[in-house]
């Protein structure tokens, strides 16, 4: 995966990739043709136009247009206005970095909130025939509302994005009791789907790559405190399939409690 999964948690670092340095000027021809008309489509929003425009592997990524649509309406991501940047490559492959003034929905607030930031695209081949490589998103992403509150503890699920290898949950953890509370989801917390199937987190601390630092280390709020933060699950591909999960977040620790306790969030519904 060329983008990391633990930057969903923000999605205005979501897509988020600083340019290479001396980047070349942006060239004439039909490579500058076909980004600019896919990224005017996705600006569109005409997620159809955009995913057409895609390559053979990119579009087998996404599977349809639907999939790839919903990489965006998941974090009401919208496009306001963009320019070039510059770009790195060849008549081969050509990446184009290009800055984006976006709108999109802050998951730790629930929000709209504007950010700008620097996309790259790669554009394969340079005649008629070329076509857009941009496989580093969700192949498919559902926003949700599942929440539950336990021993006072508010746990809501925001999004969950399916990768080629993983499922990603941001979610939002409030302290909605009178104590301290020290959360520790890294220790026992695991995502289980209607089929019976258990998924389990990924930790990479060498590189943080799909690891959430910030939950890895454990977080701990006061009362009234909240955070947003995204736990990854190692998963095989999956299908389009309706599917519901239970996502069980463990070890939770409130401060004079005799033993840590469990929270389950159910019917975390992604469908069809």
């Amino acid at each position: 995966m060329r983008r990391n999964i633990a930057a969903a948690v923000a999605a205005v670092v979501l897509f988020g990739a600083a340019p290479a340095p001396r980047l070349d000027p942006v060239p004439e021809g039909a490579q500058t043709a076909l980004v600019r008309r896919y990224v005017y489509a996705l600006a569109a929003q005409r997620y159809a136009d955009a995913y057409a425009l895609l390559d053979a592997p990119a579009r087998a990524y996404f599977r349809n247009a639907q999939n790839f649509a919903s990489v965006f309406t998941a974090d009401g991501f919208t496009i306001a206005s963009y320019a070039f940047a510059g770009t790195r490559g060849n008549a081969k492959f050509r990446l184009y970095f290009v800055r984006e003034d976006v709108r999109l929905t802050d998951p730790s607030r629930d929000v709209a909130a504007t950010t700008s930031v620097t996309v790259p695209y790669g554009v394969i081949g340079s005649d008629a025939r070329a076509r857009i490589k941009d496989l580093g998103r969700p192949w498919r992403a559902v926003a949700t509302s599942a929440a539950t509150t336990s021993a006072g503890l508010r746990i809501t699920v925001k999004k969950v994005s399916f990768y080629q290898h993983a499922i990603a949950c941001v979610v939002t953890f409030a302290n909605v009791g009178h104590d301290f509370l020290t959360l520790l989801p890294y220790g026992r917390s695991v995502l289980r789907d209607d089929a019976g199937h258990v998924y389990r987190p990924i930790v990479n601390t060498a590189s943080w790559n799909n690891t959430d630092r910030r939950l890895f280390l454990g977080v701990h709020l006061a009362a009234d405190e909240q955070v947003t933060g995204v736990l990854s699950f190692s998963s095989p591909r999956l299908d389009d399939t309706a599917r519901r999960y239970t996502l069980t977040v463990a070890p939770n620790l409130r401060a004079g409690s005799d033993a840590p306790f469990a929270v389950d969030v159910a019917n975390v519904t992604t469908p069809a």
